[in-house]
C-alpha cells in the first residue's frame, strides 16, 4: 500500500511541475498568436490569381473569423 501512496505522491508532484495550460490560458495564447499572424498577413498585398496568395487570403479570413469567437469565449468565462 505504501508503494501506491509513493507513486501517487510522485505523480502529484510531477503534475505541479509540468507546464500544463488551462483552457483560458490556451485561449489567451491562441488569441495573441492570431493577432500577431493577422498583423503580418495584413502587411501583404494579395494577388488573388496566385495560389499562394489565395491560401494567405483564406488564412486571414479564418483568423478574422476565429478572433471574435475566442473573445466571446473569454468574455463568457470571466
Amino acid at each position: 500500500m505504501s508503494t501506491l501512496g509513493a507513486g501517487l505522491s510522485i505523480l502529484d508532484w510531477l503534475k505541479d511541475k509540468l507546464p500544463i495550460q488551462g483552457r483560458v490560458e490556451r485561449w489567451k495564447n491562441e488569441r495573441d498568436n492570431l493577432k500577431k499572424e493577422k498583423a503580418e498577413l495584413e502587411k501583404i498585398n494579395f494577388d488573388i490569381n496566385k495560389p499562394e496568395d489565395r491560401k494567405k487570403c483564406d488564412r486571414l479570413a479564418y483568423v478574422n473569423k476565429r478572433l471574435p469567437d475566442i473573445e466571446q469565449l473569454l468574455i463568457n468565462k470571466s
